[in-house]
């Protein structure tokens, strides 16, 4: 599977042929996970299967504005890869919502601004959110973050 799209696009999936790396040429849907509506932005899908269930990152609002950023990170979970995804309320990721995992008000420092574009690493048994953060303490510099990531026992990510 690929996910992508950007801003004010929504977030958009397709099925790759395994053994070519190609698009599917025998299921062409493009299935549409993450809509908000104008002028609100979507982008930084990442994908990840993990104890029965699809988890689908993906940064909200405004990035790459120093300090003033607006980023933050939101993830939602469906048993089926293709959706729908749903937030810890059962909100659809589809009209705009997603339970927050990173987000400049989380941070009790107040230093990192903007926190998105996540990936995750598993690493010996232990999960890592990689992202970038703008650090307000120097500038507004965008800085690589890692932060341990860890699992409720209802299965949601929490960053720590």
């Amino acid at each position: 599977w690929l996910d992508f799209g950007s801003f004010w696009s929504g977030i958009k999936m397709v099925r790759l042929d395994p053994a070519t790396g190609l698009k599917s040429v025998e299921d062409k849907t493009i299935y549409s996970l993450i809509r908000r509506p104008n002028p609100d932005a979507v982008e930084a899908p990442f994908l990840i299967a993990r104890g029965g269930y699809h988890y689908l990152f993906a940064s909200y609002d405004f990035c790459c504005r120093g300090s003033d950023s607006s980023y933050y990170t939101v993830v939602g979970r469906s048993k089926d890869v293709t959706g729908p995804y749903l937030d810890y309320d059962g909100k659809p990721m589809s009209k705009g919502y997603g339970q927050i995992v990173l987000h400049a008000k989380l941070d009790p420092s107040g230093r990192w601004r903007g926190p998105g574009h996540v990936a995750i690493l598993a690493d010996g048994g232990r999960d890592f959110l990689v992202y970038h953060a703008y650090d307000a303490r120097n500038k507004g510099v965008p800085t690589l973050r890692i932060q341990a990531l860890g699992w409720t026992a209802d299965g949601w990510p929490v960053a720590h």
